[in-house]
Formats: C-alpha cells, structure tokens, sequence
C-alpha cells in the first residue's frame, strides 16, 4: 500500500496523499464496459458541465483506479468486483486533478449544452 501511495504523490502530485477526498470540486466516475472479451472499458468522468473520457483494458482500468483516483484500495476492490460483475459501476465524489486529464490520457467529451 506505501509503495502505491508513494507512486501515486510521485505521477500526480497533486492528489491527496491520504486516499481521502479532499475538500476541492470532487466529480463522478461512470464506468462501463466496452466489450467482454477481451475486456473492454471507457471511464467517464464528470466535474461541473465538463466531462472527460478514456477506454482502457482490464489490466488498465485496474491499475488508474488503484493510482490515479485517490480511492481507498478497499472501495477500489469493490469496484472492480460491480464491474466485473454487472459491467458497469459509478462512483461519485472522486477527485481527479482537472489541469493533468490530458496527461493522463483523458480526452474532453463534447457537452450536451
């Protein structure tokens, strides 16, 4: 768990070292697979009006969700399970630093506005 969280500070910086939300603009995870074999997942993240997207693989989506998301691992775990199981999960008050979306592979959606 310290080497997880030890990379995570190290790649984003400015996440919240301690697994918890911080009190800045927190948005909504939607997950939700793509394609069963292999397996397939776009991550959907919403902040305001802004939304963001990516497609990762099993592998992928397990590893953004363990560093990236500031998620506790058991919450992550829990996750993981509902998508697996039901093919879709949503997860809200997840706070992603909206300045590095891009660097983190995350394309912006076009808004319905």
């Amino acid at each position: 768990m310290l080497k997880q969280l030890a990379l995570r500070h190290a790649l984003y910086p400015d996440l919240p070292s301690s697994g918890t939300i911080s009190p800045r603009m927190p948005g909504t995870l939607h997950i939700f697979r793509l394609k069963p074999d292999p397996p397939q997942y776009q991550v959907n993240y919403n902040i305001g009006a802004a939304s963001y997207v990516q497609v990762f693989d099993d592998a992928g989506v397990e590893e953004f969700l363990l560093h990236s998301s500031a998620l506790p691992v058991s919450e992550v775990d829990a996750l993981l399970r509902e998508l697996r199981s039901s093919g879709h999960t949503t997860e809200a008050l997840v706070e992603l630093p909206e300045a590095h979306l891009g660097e983190m592979g995350f394309a912006e959606s076009p808004s319905d506005e």
